[in-house]
């Protein structure tokens, strides 16, 4: 039997969301960045066009309004997001019983952990947008800002320069636009002082309750089973490091049968495999899932011969040798680079600031390109939704 949640659904499902992310930032950069558009009232000439900016002050209304009707839209993909998950779960497990010729539960997972689970994941997304800003670097330290503090910091940075006599006022404009749009928009868990890009604390909040609902239907389903056994699932390009744990490498125990018990026939499901460990089995940004495994009627979906050939193998690019491993962390380093070129654009679109935005468009084109020949000699799909930053 095919898992229910593959490492594959896993890794698209919370896409959407963070696309929608991306969306609001890009709509938060326009309303903001249109401030420095340089037009007949504000010229090179009056040092009192920042201070007028300072004195009009930014339009947290329109802001607000913003966010309200993104989390009025996204709100509903993430329950859906849930409750399919709920569903392929309920399937497999039923389908599973029915072979092991056990008597199925009306439901594997009461509907108060799942109600509970989809609340907190819920939660967790909405708090998202309640807590937006800029990171903005001071004194060689990266601090967190509000929307309109930094909007208000920008203006001041380019007060600084202008006054300086080293930059015109256009120049001064220019970086200020830059680096918001570098920065992104952050959110912030102020308990813990942990900030993250949007997108991504969107995409970690939405995994995390599709994580937890699948492991409860896993540990749920393996009780009712009777069989301290599980499988776990494998895909391409799985992390292959060997420190600072022996679990630490997910490639080496991937897609194997381990229990929960010691001095069995089979490996230790905590030793081997780090379960309930940060790097470990459904650790930090692991995508493997535990299944229960029934000796004599479930059949491994990967065999031995199959993991071990599950990569391609190494290979040279520009004089570069990567590993799969390495080959999937470039595409997602040449994914970033392009978000941040993308926000660019539109900012630098948004300022009017005709010549950074062309430029910047030819050097997010020769990246796209160097991202689809890449993907080429690695022999991996291109993800060409993780670049959008949709206009």
């Amino acid at each position: 039997m095919k898992f229910p949640i593959t490492p594959e659904y896993l890794d698209a499902a919370p896409e959407p969301i963070a696309i929608a992310m991306r969306e609001l930032e890009k709509d938060i950069l326009r309303e903001i960045c249109k401030r420095f558009k340089l037009t007949g009232e504000f010229n090179e000439v009056a040092m009192n066009d920042i201070r007028v900016l300072r004195a009009y002050g930014l339009d947290m209304d329109a802001i607000e309004n913003i966010i309200s009707k993104h989390s009025k839209e996204t709100t509903p993909q993430v329950q859906n997001a849930l409750e399919r998950v709920v569903e392929y779960n309920q399937k497999y497990y039923d389908e599973l019983a029915t072979k092991a010729s056990v008597t199925e539960p009306l439901f594997w997972v009461s509907a108060a952990d799942i109600a509970q689970i989809q609340e907190q994941t819920l939660d967790g997304y909405r708090n998202i947008t309640r807590s937006l800003g800029f990171a903005a670097q001071t004194n060689g330290r990266i601090t967190f800002q509000p929307i309109a503090k930094a909007y208000q910091a920008a203006l001041d940075k380019a007060e600084v320069k202008v006054q300086s006599g080293a930059f015109t006022l256009q120049q001064a404009f220019e970086d200020a636009v830059r680096d918001l749009a570098d920065s992104g928009i952050y959110t912030i868990d102020y308990a813990s002082g942990h900030r993250d890009h949007a997108d991504v604390a969107a995409r970690r909040a939405v995994l995390t309750g599709l994580n937890q609902l699948t492991a409860k239907y896993a540990e749920n389903a393996a009780e009712t089973l009777e069989t301290e056994l599980y499988e776990i699932t494998a895909h391409r390009g799985a992390r292959d490091v060997n420190k600072p744990h022996v679990w630490s490498n997910h490639k080496k125990w991937q897609g194997k049968v381990y229990s929960t018990k010691t001095g069995g026939k089979y490996p230790s499901i905590y030793a081997v495999c780090g379960l309930g460990e940060v790097d470990g089995l459904e650790g930090a940004n692991c995508r493997h899932h535990k299944h229960p495994f029934v000796e004599g009627v479930s059949e491994r979906v990967y065999t031995d011969e199959q993991l071990e050939n599950i990569d391609k193998p190494p290979f040279e690019f520009e004089g570069v040798t990567y590993t799969a491993y390495e080959a999937t962390q470039m595409q997602r380093k040449i994914e970033r680079t392009v978000r941040k070129l993308e926000r660019r654009r539109i900012a630098y679109n948004a300022a009017g600031m005709v010549d950074k935005e062309q430029q910047t468009s030819i050097r997010i084109k020769r990246l796209r390109k160097e991202y689809r020949n890449f993907s080429r000699a690695a022999q991996l799909p291109t993800q060409a939704e993780r670049m959008k930053v949709i206009e």
